[in-house]
Protein backbone atom coordinates (compact mmCIF):
# COMPACT_ATOMS: atom_id res chain seq x y z
CA UNK A 1 0.00 0.00 0.00
CA UNK A 2 1.28 3.48 -0.95
CA UNK A 3 1.97 6.07 1.60
CA UNK A 4 0.14 9.45 1.33
CA UNK A 5 2.34 11.60 -0.23
CA UNK A 6 3.06 14.37 2.06
CA UNK A 7 1.25 16.99 -0.67
CA UNK A 8 -1.63 15.16 -1.17
CA UNK A 9 -4.26 17.16 -1.41
CA UNK A 10 -6.63 14.62 -0.64
CA UNK A 11 -5.65 15.26 2.88
CA UNK A 12 -6.40 18.42 3.01
CA UNK A 13 -9.53 20.01 5.11
CA UNK A 14 -11.75 22.63 4.76
CA UNK A 15 -15.33 23.92 5.35
CA UNK A 16 -18.53 23.38 3.19
CA UNK A 17 -19.12 26.48 1.10
CA UNK A 18 -20.00 25.74 -2.94
CA UNK A 19 -17.71 28.03 -4.88
CA UNK A 20 -18.76 29.53 -8.45
CA UNK A 21 -15.69 29.25 -10.37
CA UNK A 22 -16.90 30.34 -13.45
CA UNK A 23 -16.56 34.33 -12.42
CA UNK A 24 -15.02 36.20 -10.42
CA UNK A 25 -16.76 36.03 -6.66
CA UNK A 26 -18.39 39.30 -5.24
CA UNK A 27 -19.70 37.64 -1.99
CA UNK A 28 -16.78 36.44 0.71
CA UNK A 29 -15.85 33.02 -0.62
CA UNK A 30 -14.83 30.07 1.97
CA UNK A 31 -13.22 27.23 1.57
CA UNK A 32 -15.23 24.01 0.64
CA UNK A 33 -14.50 20.39 0.83
CA UNK A 34 -17.20 18.32 -1.73
CA UNK A 35 -17.10 15.42 -3.59
CA UNK A 36 -16.13 15.74 -7.72
CA UNK A 37 -18.36 12.67 -8.96
CA UNK A 38 -21.67 15.07 -10.07
CA UNK A 39 -19.25 18.26 -10.76
CA UNK A 40 -19.98 20.54 -13.69
CA UNK A 41 -17.80 20.56 -17.24
CA UNK A 42 -15.46 22.70 -15.22
CA UNK A 43 -14.64 20.79 -12.41
CA UNK A 44 -13.43 17.55 -15.07
CA UNK A 45 -11.17 20.22 -16.99
CA UNK A 46 -9.68 21.99 -13.50
CA UNK A 47 -9.22 17.85 -12.19
CA UNK A 48 -7.51 17.41 -15.66
CA UNK A 49 -5.04 20.34 -14.61
CA UNK A 50 -4.43 18.89 -11.51
CA UNK A 51 -3.77 15.63 -13.13
CA UNK A 52 -1.17 18.10 -14.94
CA UNK A 53 0.36 19.79 -12.48
CA UNK A 54 1.43 16.22 -10.37
CA UNK A 55 2.48 14.95 -13.54
CA UNK A 56 4.85 17.57 -14.93
CA UNK A 57 5.06 20.43 -12.35
CA UNK A 58 5.54 18.23 -8.97
CA UNK A 59 5.83 14.49 -10.10
CA UNK A 60 3.48 12.78 -6.97
CA UNK A 61 0.03 11.21 -7.11
CA UNK A 62 -2.81 13.39 -7.19
CA UNK A 63 -6.32 13.12 -5.53
CA UNK A 64 -7.52 9.40 -6.66
CA UNK A 65 -10.38 9.90 -4.80
CA UNK A 66 -11.82 13.39 -6.12
CA UNK A 67 -12.36 15.04 -3.12
CA UNK A 68 -10.27 18.21 -2.66
CA UNK A 69 -10.00 21.46 -0.54
CA UNK A 70 -11.26 23.72 -3.36
CA UNK A 71 -9.28 26.91 -2.80
CA UNK A 72 -6.02 24.92 -3.29
CA UNK A 73 -7.77 23.18 -6.42
CA UNK A 74 -8.21 26.49 -7.65
CA UNK A 75 -4.50 27.92 -7.18
CA UNK A 76 -2.95 24.50 -8.45
CA UNK A 77 -5.31 25.19 -11.61
CA UNK A 78 -4.24 28.31 -12.04
CA UNK A 79 -0.32 28.00 -11.47
CA UNK A 80 -0.68 24.86 -14.24
CA UNK A 81 -2.22 27.17 -16.84
CA UNK A 82 0.18 29.30 -17.27
CA UNK A 83 3.11 26.48 -16.94
CA UNK A 84 0.87 25.41 -20.33
CA UNK A 85 0.43 28.81 -21.51
CA UNK A 86 -2.87 28.35 -21.59
CA UNK A 87 -5.57 31.49 -20.55
CA UNK A 88 -8.52 29.67 -19.73
CA UNK A 89 -11.93 31.67 -19.15
CA UNK A 90 -11.74 30.88 -15.50
CA UNK A 91 -7.92 31.76 -14.69
CA UNK A 92 -8.41 35.15 -13.54
CA UNK A 93 -11.76 33.26 -11.22
CA UNK A 94 -9.28 31.13 -10.12
CA UNK A 95 -6.04 33.15 -8.52
CA UNK A 96 -8.82 35.50 -7.32
CA UNK A 97 -11.18 32.61 -5.40
CA UNK A 98 -8.08 31.27 -4.17
CA UNK A 99 -6.60 34.52 -2.58
CA UNK A 100 -9.84 35.77 -1.71
CA UNK A 101 -10.15 33.18 0.52
CA UNK A 102 -7.08 34.04 2.33
CA UNK A 103 -8.11 37.51 3.01
CA UNK A 104 -11.83 36.44 4.15
CA UNK A 105 -10.26 33.82 6.70
CA UNK A 106 -7.11 35.71 7.28
CA UNK A 107 -7.48 35.04 11.41
CA UNK A 108 -8.09 31.61 10.61
CA UNK A 109 -4.32 30.03 9.22
CA UNK A 110 -4.53 26.52 8.20
CA UNK A 111 -2.34 23.81 6.29
CA UNK A 112 -4.36 24.50 2.95
CA UNK A 113 -5.25 27.93 3.28
CA UNK A 114 -1.00 28.24 3.91
CA UNK A 115 -0.73 26.34 1.20
CA UNK A 116 -2.70 28.53 -1.32
CA UNK A 117 -0.86 31.35 -0.29
CA UNK A 118 2.30 29.82 -1.40
CA UNK A 119 0.81 28.80 -4.80
CA UNK A 120 -0.72 32.20 -5.14
CA UNK A 121 3.06 33.72 -4.73
CA UNK A 122 4.00 31.52 -6.87
CA UNK A 123 1.65 32.45 -9.81
CA UNK A 124 2.34 35.93 -8.97
CA UNK A 125 5.94 35.39 -9.70
CA UNK A 126 5.37 33.75 -12.49
CA UNK A 127 3.22 36.88 -14.08
CA UNK A 128 6.02 39.13 -13.43
CA UNK A 129 3.80 40.56 -10.18
CA UNK A 130 6.81 40.55 -8.01
CA UNK A 131 5.81 44.10 -5.80
CA UNK A 132 2.61 41.71 -5.01
CA UNK A 133 4.46 38.32 -4.53
CA UNK A 134 6.52 40.12 -1.81
CA UNK A 135 3.84 41.37 0.16
CA UNK A 136 2.22 37.90 0.55
CA UNK A 137 5.06 36.38 1.27
CA UNK A 138 5.48 38.63 4.37
CA UNK A 139 1.34 37.50 4.97
CA UNK A 140 2.79 33.58 4.64
CA UNK A 141 5.47 33.99 7.34
CA UNK A 142 2.87 34.83 9.58
CA UNK A 143 0.98 32.01 8.95
CA UNK A 144 3.37 29.62 9.53
CA UNK A 145 4.94 31.77 12.90
CA UNK A 146 1.33 31.79 13.96
CA UNK A 147 0.94 28.08 13.37
CA UNK A 148 4.06 27.48 14.73
CA UNK A 149 5.41 25.27 11.42
CA UNK A 150 8.88 25.98 12.45
CA UNK A 151 8.46 23.31 15.19
CA UNK A 152 8.46 19.53 15.23
CA UNK A 153 5.01 17.97 16.21
CA UNK A 154 6.39 14.17 17.05
CA UNK A 155 2.22 13.75 17.73
CA UNK A 156 1.09 14.08 14.41
CA UNK A 157 1.30 11.25 11.98
CA UNK A 158 4.55 11.45 9.40
CA UNK A 159 2.95 12.74 6.26
CA UNK A 160 1.45 15.24 8.43
CA UNK A 161 5.36 16.38 9.68
CA UNK A 162 6.12 15.96 6.84
CA UNK A 163 3.84 18.93 5.27
CA UNK A 164 4.78 21.34 7.39
CA UNK A 165 8.58 20.91 6.98
CA UNK A 166 7.97 21.09 3.02
CA UNK A 167 5.92 24.14 3.64
CA UNK A 168 8.25 26.03 5.87
CA UNK A 169 11.79 25.05 3.59
CA UNK A 170 9.59 26.50 0.73
CA UNK A 171 8.93 29.60 2.24
CA UNK A 172 12.58 30.09 3.21
CA UNK A 173 13.57 29.36 -0.33
CA UNK A 174 10.98 31.41 -1.95
CA UNK A 175 12.30 34.21 0.73
CA UNK A 176 15.86 34.01 -0.83
CA UNK A 177 14.35 34.85 -4.55
CA UNK A 178 13.59 38.09 -3.17
CA UNK A 179 16.72 39.37 -0.76
CA UNK A 180 19.21 37.57 0.13
CA UNK A 181 21.80 39.72 3.20
CA UNK A 182 19.14 42.43 4.34
CA UNK A 183 17.81 41.68 7.81
CA UNK A 184 14.88 44.02 7.32
CA UNK A 185 13.62 41.77 5.23
CA UNK A 186 14.10 38.73 6.73
CA UNK A 187 10.94 36.84 7.44
CA UNK A 188 11.76 33.24 8.54
CA UNK A 189 15.48 33.47 10.10
CA UNK A 190 17.08 30.32 9.98
CA UNK A 191 18.13 30.15 13.58
CA UNK A 192 14.48 30.40 14.35
CA UNK A 193 13.79 26.75 12.10
CA UNK A 194 13.45 23.82 14.43
CA UNK A 195 12.05 21.22 12.26
CA UNK A 196 14.13 18.50 10.21
CA UNK A 197 15.05 18.78 6.87
CA UNK A 198 12.76 17.20 4.22
CA UNK A 199 12.35 13.23 3.81
CA UNK A 200 13.12 11.74 0.38
CA UNK A 201 10.25 11.64 -1.57
CA UNK A 202 10.97 7.76 -2.27
CA UNK A 203 9.50 7.05 1.27
CA UNK A 204 6.23 8.23 0.44
CA UNK A 205 6.07 7.34 -3.37
CA UNK A 206 7.01 3.60 -4.23
CA UNK A 207 5.64 3.75 -8.29
CA UNK A 208 8.29 6.24 -8.99
CA UNK A 209 11.45 6.05 -7.16
CA UNK A 210 14.62 8.06 -8.14
CA UNK A 211 14.46 11.18 -6.20
CA UNK A 212 16.95 10.20 -3.91
CA UNK A 213 16.76 12.53 -1.28
CA UNK A 214 17.80 15.32 -3.60
CA UNK A 215 14.83 17.95 -1.94
CA UNK A 216 16.80 17.25 1.52
CA UNK A 217 19.94 17.79 0.07
CA UNK A 218 19.35 20.81 -1.64
CA UNK A 219 17.82 22.18 1.27
CA UNK A 220 20.84 21.17 3.51
CA UNK A 221 23.43 22.46 0.38
CA UNK A 222 21.26 25.73 0.65
CA UNK A 223 22.56 26.38 5.03
CA UNK A 224 26.16 25.56 4.15
CA UNK A 225 25.47 28.32 1.16
CA UNK A 226 24.36 30.56 3.41
CA UNK A 227 27.06 29.88 6.33
CA UNK A 228 29.49 30.39 3.46
CA UNK A 229 27.96 33.89 2.51
CA UNK A 230 28.06 35.39 6.27
CA UNK A 231 31.80 34.68 5.90
CA UNK A 232 32.17 36.56 2.82
CA UNK A 233 30.27 39.16 3.71
CA UNK A 234 31.86 39.73 6.94
CA UNK A 235 34.67 40.10 5.71
CA UNK A 236 34.32 42.74 3.21
CA UNK A 237 34.55 45.40 6.17
CA UNK A 238 38.18 44.36 7.29
CA UNK A 239 41.21 46.60 7.10
CA UNK A 240 43.66 44.74 7.99
CA UNK A 241 44.63 41.00 7.89
CA UNK A 242 42.53 38.27 9.38
CA UNK A 243 45.05 35.47 10.57
CA UNK A 244 42.27 32.83 11.00
CA UNK A 245 40.77 33.36 7.29
CA UNK A 246 42.82 30.24 6.02
CA UNK A 247 41.70 28.10 9.14
CA UNK A 248 37.76 29.19 8.53
CA UNK A 249 38.43 28.41 4.51
CA UNK A 250 39.35 24.97 5.37
CA UNK A 251 36.52 24.35 7.95
CA UNK A 252 33.97 24.96 5.76
CA UNK A 253 36.36 22.93 3.08
CA UNK A 254 35.59 19.95 5.45
CA UNK A 255 31.92 20.25 6.06
CA UNK A 256 31.66 20.62 1.87
CA UNK A 257 34.25 17.27 1.33
CA UNK A 258 32.03 14.92 4.51
CA UNK A 259 28.75 16.47 2.17
CA UNK A 260 30.10 15.35 -1.38
CA UNK A 261 29.80 11.71 -0.10
CA UNK A 262 25.77 11.77 0.05
CA UNK A 263 25.23 12.87 -3.26
CA UNK A 264 24.03 10.61 -5.32
CA UNK A 265 26.21 10.09 -8.12
CA UNK A 266 29.36 11.92 -6.33
CA UNK A 267 31.03 15.24 -6.30
CA UNK A 268 30.80 15.37 -10.04
CA UNK A 269 28.01 14.32 -12.38
CA UNK A 270 28.79 13.40 -15.44
CA UNK A 271 27.27 14.18 -18.68
CA UNK A 272 26.72 10.68 -18.86
CA UNK A 273 25.01 10.21 -16.05
CA UNK A 274 23.00 13.34 -16.58
CA UNK A 275 21.68 12.12 -19.96
CA UNK A 276 20.67 8.23 -17.72
CA UNK A 277 18.17 11.15 -16.01
CA UNK A 278 16.15 12.39 -18.90
CA UNK A 279 13.14 9.84 -18.05
CA UNK A 280 13.76 10.99 -14.23
CA UNK A 281 10.70 13.07 -13.08
CA UNK A 282 12.96 14.11 -10.27
CA UNK A 283 15.55 15.70 -13.10
CA UNK A 284 14.75 18.91 -12.00
CA UNK A 285 15.79 18.25 -8.28
CA UNK A 286 18.72 16.46 -8.99
CA UNK A 287 20.59 18.72 -11.43
CA UNK A 288 19.45 21.54 -9.23
CA UNK A 289 21.15 19.89 -6.25
CA UNK A 290 24.52 18.93 -7.71
CA UNK A 291 24.92 22.68 -9.41
CA UNK A 292 23.88 23.57 -5.84
CA UNK A 293 26.63 21.96 -4.69
CA UNK A 294 29.46 23.53 -7.40
CA UNK A 295 27.98 26.73 -6.44
CA UNK A 296 28.56 26.17 -2.64
CA UNK A 297 32.46 25.82 -3.97
CA UNK A 298 32.42 28.80 -6.10
CA UNK A 299 31.17 30.75 -3.08
CA UNK A 300 33.59 29.85 -0.93
CA UNK A 301 37.11 29.94 -2.84
CA UNK A 302 36.04 33.30 -4.59
CA UNK A 303 36.61 34.77 -1.38
CA UNK A 304 40.17 34.27 -2.33
CA UNK A 305 40.29 35.53 -6.25
CA UNK A 306 42.01 38.46 -5.79
CA UNK A 307 40.38 41.21 -7.23
CA UNK A 308 36.70 39.08 -7.91
CA UNK A 309 34.37 41.75 -6.98
CA UNK A 310 32.92 38.69 -4.34
CA UNK A 311 36.73 38.34 -2.77
CA UNK A 312 37.39 39.29 0.68
CA UNK A 313 39.43 42.65 0.72
CA UNK A 314 42.99 43.00 -0.75
CA UNK A 315 44.05 43.69 2.48
CA UNK A 316 43.52 40.82 3.80
CA UNK A 317 44.80 38.58 0.70
CA UNK A 318 47.76 39.80 0.80
CA UNK A 319 48.53 38.43 3.98
CA UNK A 320 47.20 34.59 2.51
CA UNK A 321 50.22 32.40 0.97
CA UNK A 322 50.41 32.95 -2.95
CA UNK A 323 49.86 29.07 -3.53
CA UNK A 324 46.71 29.03 -1.10
CA UNK A 325 45.20 31.98 -3.58
CA UNK A 326 46.24 30.04 -6.97
CA UNK A 327 44.75 26.80 -5.45
CA UNK A 328 41.24 28.57 -4.99
CA UNK A 329 41.34 30.38 -8.35
CA UNK A 330 41.96 26.51 -10.05
CA UNK A 331 38.69 25.50 -7.58
CA UNK A 332 36.71 28.30 -8.50
CA UNK A 333 37.68 27.50 -12.27
CA UNK A 334 36.80 23.18 -11.80
CA UNK A 335 33.54 23.61 -10.01
CA UNK A 336 32.43 27.12 -12.58
CA UNK A 337 33.03 25.07 -15.31
CA UNK A 338 31.74 21.65 -14.18
CA UNK A 339 28.30 23.95 -12.87
CA UNK A 340 27.92 24.96 -16.73
CA UNK A 341 29.37 21.01 -17.94
CA UNK A 342 25.65 19.66 -16.16
CA UNK A 343 23.07 22.65 -18.10
CA UNK A 344 24.73 22.87 -21.27
CA UNK A 345 24.72 18.81 -21.90
CA UNK A 346 21.07 18.55 -20.37
CA UNK A 347 20.95 21.02 -23.51
CA UNK A 348 22.35 18.77 -25.74
CA UNK A 349 20.81 15.59 -24.88
CA UNK A 350 17.30 16.38 -23.63
CA UNK A 351 14.92 16.43 -26.70
CA UNK A 352 12.70 18.14 -23.77
CA UNK A 353 12.44 21.55 -22.27
CA UNK A 354 12.70 20.58 -18.77
CA UNK A 355 11.28 22.87 -16.29
CA UNK A 356 14.37 23.84 -14.19
CA UNK A 357 14.39 25.61 -11.01
CA UNK A 358 15.57 29.14 -10.92
CA UNK A 359 18.27 28.65 -8.82
CA UNK A 360 20.01 26.39 -11.39
CA UNK A 361 19.89 30.23 -13.80
CA UNK A 362 21.62 31.86 -11.08
CA UNK A 363 24.24 29.57 -10.32
CA UNK A 364 24.72 29.23 -14.09
CA UNK A 365 25.64 32.89 -14.79
CA UNK A 366 27.71 32.97 -11.67
CA UNK A 367 29.48 30.11 -12.72
CA UNK A 368 29.62 31.92 -16.32
CA UNK A 369 30.76 35.25 -14.34
CA UNK A 370 34.01 33.40 -12.59
CA UNK A 371 35.26 31.38 -15.48
CA UNK A 372 35.09 35.48 -17.48
CA UNK A 373 36.73 36.87 -14.49
CA UNK A 374 39.35 33.96 -14.21
CA UNK A 375 40.38 33.97 -18.15
CA UNK A 376 40.81 37.93 -18.17
CA UNK A 377 42.62 38.14 -14.84
CA UNK A 378 43.45 34.49 -13.29
CA UNK A 379 46.95 33.92 -11.98
CA UNK A 380 47.34 30.39 -12.86
CA UNK A 381 49.47 29.22 -16.12
CA UNK A 382 46.16 26.56 -17.07
CA UNK A 383 43.56 28.98 -17.15
CA UNK A 384 40.59 29.27 -20.00
CA UNK A 385 41.65 30.97 -23.49
CA UNK A 386 39.09 33.68 -23.96
CA UNK A 387 37.42 31.93 -26.35
CA UNK A 388 37.12 29.26 -24.39
CA UNK A 389 35.92 31.38 -21.28
CA UNK A 390 33.11 33.37 -23.91
CA UNK A 391 32.20 29.93 -24.92
CA UNK A 392 31.41 28.47 -21.86
CA UNK A 393 29.17 31.60 -21.22
CA UNK A 394 27.57 31.64 -24.72
CA UNK A 395 26.46 27.71 -24.15
CA UNK A 396 24.84 29.02 -20.99
CA UNK A 397 23.12 31.64 -22.59
CA UNK A 398 21.51 29.15 -25.49
CA UNK A 399 20.66 26.72 -22.59
CA UNK A 400 18.82 29.59 -20.79
CA UNK A 401 16.75 30.78 -23.38
CA UNK A 402 15.44 27.03 -24.13
CA UNK A 403 14.47 26.12 -20.41
CA UNK A 404 13.70 29.98 -18.96
CA UNK A 405 12.02 30.89 -22.72
CA UNK A 406 9.82 34.07 -21.17
CA UNK A 407 10.79 33.58 -17.75
CA UNK A 408 10.94 37.03 -16.42
CA UNK A 409 13.33 36.49 -13.32
CA UNK A 410 16.08 35.07 -15.68
CA UNK A 411 15.32 37.52 -18.07
CA UNK A 412 18.02 40.37 -16.77
CA UNK A 413 19.94 37.56 -16.23
CA UNK A 414 20.42 36.38 -20.08
CA UNK A 415 20.39 40.12 -20.93
CA UNK A 416 24.03 40.39 -18.75
CA UNK A 417 25.28 37.48 -19.39
CA UNK A 418 25.16 38.25 -23.39
CA UNK A 419 26.00 41.78 -22.82
CA UNK A 420 29.34 40.82 -20.88
CA UNK A 421 30.50 38.30 -23.16
CA UNK A 422 30.34 41.30 -26.16
CA UNK A 423 32.26 43.20 -23.82
CA UNK A 424 34.59 40.49 -22.83
CA UNK A 425 35.53 39.91 -26.79
CA UNK A 426 35.59 43.43 -27.50
CA UNK A 427 37.92 44.21 -24.81
CA UNK A 428 40.06 40.44 -25.42
CA UNK A 429 40.57 42.00 -29.18
CA UNK A 430 41.43 45.46 -28.57
CA UNK A 431 43.46 45.18 -25.65
CA UNK A 432 44.01 48.79 -24.05
CA UNK A 433 41.47 51.50 -25.36
CA UNK A 434 39.34 54.09 -23.96
CA UNK A 435 37.37 51.90 -21.44
CA UNK A 436 40.16 51.18 -18.95
CA UNK A 437 40.79 53.59 -16.13
CA UNK A 438 39.81 54.14 -12.48
CA UNK A 439 36.63 55.73 -12.75
CA UNK A 440 33.55 54.12 -14.75
CA UNK A 441 32.08 57.55 -14.44
CA UNK A 442 34.82 59.40 -15.97
CA UNK A 443 34.53 57.20 -19.13
CA UNK A 444 31.36 58.63 -19.98
CA UNK A 445 29.83 61.28 -21.17
CA UNK A 446 27.11 63.70 -19.35
CA UNK A 447 23.55 62.43 -19.35
CA UNK A 448 22.11 64.73 -21.61
CA UNK A 449 18.42 63.88 -20.41
CA UNK A 450 16.72 66.93 -18.62
CA UNK A 451 13.92 64.93 -16.69
CA UNK A 452 14.44 65.14 -13.13
CA UNK A 453 14.19 61.35 -12.88
CA UNK A 454 17.57 60.74 -14.83
CA UNK A 455 19.14 62.71 -12.77
CA UNK A 456 22.35 61.08 -10.63
CA UNK A 457 20.93 60.21 -7.13
CA UNK A 458 23.27 60.63 -3.86
CA UNK A 459 23.60 57.30 -2.64
CA UNK A 460 24.64 57.09 1.37
CA UNK A 461 26.94 54.99 2.49
CA UNK A 462 24.45 53.11 4.33
CA UNK A 463 22.65 52.38 0.65
CA UNK A 464 25.46 50.97 -0.61
CA UNK A 465 25.68 48.21 1.46
CA UNK A 466 22.21 47.44 0.47
CA UNK A 467 22.54 46.21 -3.43
CA UNK A 468 20.85 43.64 -4.69
CA UNK A 469 21.71 40.92 -7.50
CA UNK A 470 20.21 41.62 -11.11
CA UNK A 471 18.35 38.07 -10.38
CA UNK A 472 17.12 39.56 -6.88
CA UNK A 473 13.42 39.72 -7.48
CA UNK A 474 13.11 42.16 -4.67
CA UNK A 475 15.49 44.50 -7.25
CA UNK A 476 12.66 43.66 -9.81
CA UNK A 477 9.75 44.58 -7.68
CA UNK A 478 11.27 48.11 -8.25
CA UNK A 479 9.15 49.49 -5.00
CA UNK A 480 9.55 52.96 -5.09
CA UNK A 481 10.10 55.82 -2.08
CA UNK A 482 8.73 58.36 -3.47
CA UNK A 483 5.52 60.01 -1.86
CA UNK A 484 3.80 60.67 -5.51
CA UNK A 485 3.75 57.00 -7.06
CA UNK A 486 2.66 59.09 -10.39
CA UNK A 487 5.43 60.64 -11.09
CA UNK A 488 7.05 56.94 -11.05
CA UNK A 489 6.76 54.47 -14.64
CA UNK A 490 6.08 51.10 -13.43
CA UNK A 491 7.24 47.92 -15.33
CA UNK A 492 3.62 47.40 -16.77
CA UNK A 493 3.88 51.09 -18.26
CA UNK A 494 7.24 50.62 -19.18
CA UNK A 495 6.78 47.25 -21.24
CA UNK A 496 3.98 48.97 -22.91
CA UNK A 497 6.25 51.10 -24.34
CA UNK A 498 8.87 50.81 -27.23
CA UNK A 499 11.13 48.69 -25.77
CA UNK A 500 14.88 49.92 -25.77
CA UNK A 501 16.75 46.31 -25.21
CA UNK A 502 20.45 46.00 -25.71
CA UNK A 503 22.26 48.02 -28.41
CA UNK A 504 23.60 46.14 -30.98
CA UNK A 505 27.26 45.67 -31.22
CA UNK A 506 29.64 47.84 -33.54
CA UNK A 507 30.67 46.41 -36.67
CA UNK A 508 33.71 45.65 -35.60
CA UNK A 509 32.54 43.56 -32.74
CA UNK A 510 33.56 39.83 -32.45
CA UNK A 511 31.89 37.29 -35.21
CA UNK A 512 31.62 35.24 -32.16
CA UNK A 513 29.93 37.58 -29.79
CA UNK A 514 26.02 36.25 -29.27
CA UNK A 515 22.93 37.78 -30.80
CA UNK A 516 21.44 40.37 -28.70
CA UNK A 517 18.16 40.19 -28.09
CA UNK A 518 15.44 42.34 -26.81
CA UNK A 519 13.55 40.19 -23.55
CA UNK A 520 9.90 41.38 -22.94
CA UNK A 521 8.82 41.37 -20.25
CA UNK A 522 6.21 38.06 -20.71
CA UNK A 523 4.75 35.34 -18.25
CA UNK A 524 6.83 32.71 -17.06
CA UNK A 525 6.62 29.59 -17.90
CA UNK A 526 9.23 27.47 -15.42
CA UNK A 527 9.17 26.28 -11.99
CA UNK A 528 10.60 28.38 -9.31
CA UNK A 529 11.91 27.09 -6.34
CA UNK A 530 15.17 26.63 -4.16
CA UNK A 531 17.86 28.89 -4.65
CA UNK A 532 19.64 31.16 -1.84
CA UNK A 533 19.02 32.04 1.81
CA UNK A 534 18.43 34.63 3.46
CA UNK A 535 20.86 36.34 6.85
CA UNK A 536 22.61 39.35 7.83
CA UNK A 537 25.78 40.00 10.30
CA UNK A 538 25.16 42.89 12.07
CA UNK A 539 24.34 45.94 10.37
CA UNK A 540 26.99 45.82 7.90
CA UNK A 541 25.99 44.19 4.61
CA UNK A 542 28.06 44.04 1.86
CA UNK A 543 26.27 42.66 -1.07
CA UNK A 544 23.46 40.12 -1.91
CA UNK A 545 24.43 36.48 -0.98
CA UNK A 546 24.32 35.44 -4.53
CA UNK A 547 26.64 38.04 -5.49
CA UNK A 548 26.30 41.47 -6.21
CA UNK A 549 25.98 41.68 -9.79
CA UNK A 550 24.46 44.72 -10.89
CA UNK A 551 22.79 45.83 -14.02
CA UNK A 552 19.94 48.68 -14.34
CA UNK A 553 16.74 47.63 -16.26
CA UNK A 554 17.26 48.19 -19.88
CA UNK A 555 14.62 50.13 -20.80
CA UNK A 556 15.66 52.40 -17.78
CA UNK A 557 19.38 52.96 -19.11
CA UNK A 558 21.25 55.36 -21.55
CA UNK A 559 23.04 54.70 -24.06
CA UNK A 560 26.85 56.18 -23.84
CA UNK A 561 29.00 56.10 -27.28
CA UNK A 562 32.46 55.37 -26.77
CA UNK A 563 34.95 54.38 -29.01
CA UNK A 564 34.48 51.12 -29.35
CA UNK A 565 30.79 51.39 -29.39
CA UNK A 566 28.21 51.89 -26.89
CA UNK A 567 28.31 49.94 -23.83
CA UNK A 568 25.35 47.40 -23.30
CA UNK A 569 22.86 49.88 -21.07
CA UNK A 570 22.71 47.10 -18.53
CA UNK A 571 25.75 48.30 -17.63
CA UNK A 572 25.08 52.04 -16.72
CA UNK A 573 25.12 53.70 -13.31
CA UNK A 574 23.28 55.62 -11.40
CA UNK A 575 20.27 56.74 -13.96
CA UNK A 576 17.59 54.71 -11.43
CA UNK A 577 14.92 56.64 -9.93
CA UNK A 578 13.44 53.50 -7.47
CA UNK A 579 15.27 52.42 -4.16
CA UNK A 580 18.64 52.35 -4.00
CA UNK A 581 19.81 48.87 -4.75
CA UNK A 582 22.41 49.97 -6.96
CA UNK A 583 25.76 51.56 -6.73
CA UNK A 584 29.17 50.43 -7.86
CA UNK A 585 28.66 47.26 -9.67
CA UNK A 586 30.65 44.11 -10.06
CA UNK A 587 30.85 44.07 -13.55
CA UNK A 588 33.28 47.11 -14.03
CA UNK A 589 36.20 44.47 -13.87
CA UNK A 590 35.03 43.89 -17.30
CA UNK A 591 36.16 47.40 -18.54
CA UNK A 592 39.32 47.02 -16.74
CA UNK A 593 42.82 45.48 -18.08
CA UNK A 594 45.06 43.34 -16.29
CA UNK A 595 47.61 44.15 -14.66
Amino acid sequence: MEKDSPTDITRLESTNTDVDLTSPPSQPVESTHEQLEDAEPIMDGMLSLVETFFDTIYPLPSCRDRSVHMDLLSAICAVTSLHLRREPPELSSWIQTAEQSIWMNLECPTVPRLQTLLLSIYYWVESGRFQRAFMLTALAARFAAAMRLNYERPDLDPTAREVRRRIVWSLKIIERYFSVGLPEFELCPIEAIYINFPKSEDEFESSRPGEQSAYKLYTRLEVIRRDIMKLGRGLHPLDQPLSSLVELIRHHENILSEFSAELPYGSRITSAQVASLLDNPWLPRLLAMHVSWHQANCDLYRILVSGYPDAAPSVVLDAVDSARLLFAEEQCLKHATNAIQILTTLNQESASRHMLEFDTAICAYHASRLVLYISRFGKSPSRPTPEFAASRAELCVVALKRFFPACVPVAPIIKELESSVVVFLQKHNHGHDTWSGSSSTARRPPLTNANPLHEQPTVSPAAETQRLAIHSLLRQAEFSDAEDDHLLPTRAQSAAEPSQGFPTPPSNAPTSAPPVIDNSLNPLNTSISPASRASGIGNRLSSDDSGVTGANSSWWGQNMPLAMGPVPDAFEDGVYPFLSWTGRQDWEWLLESPK
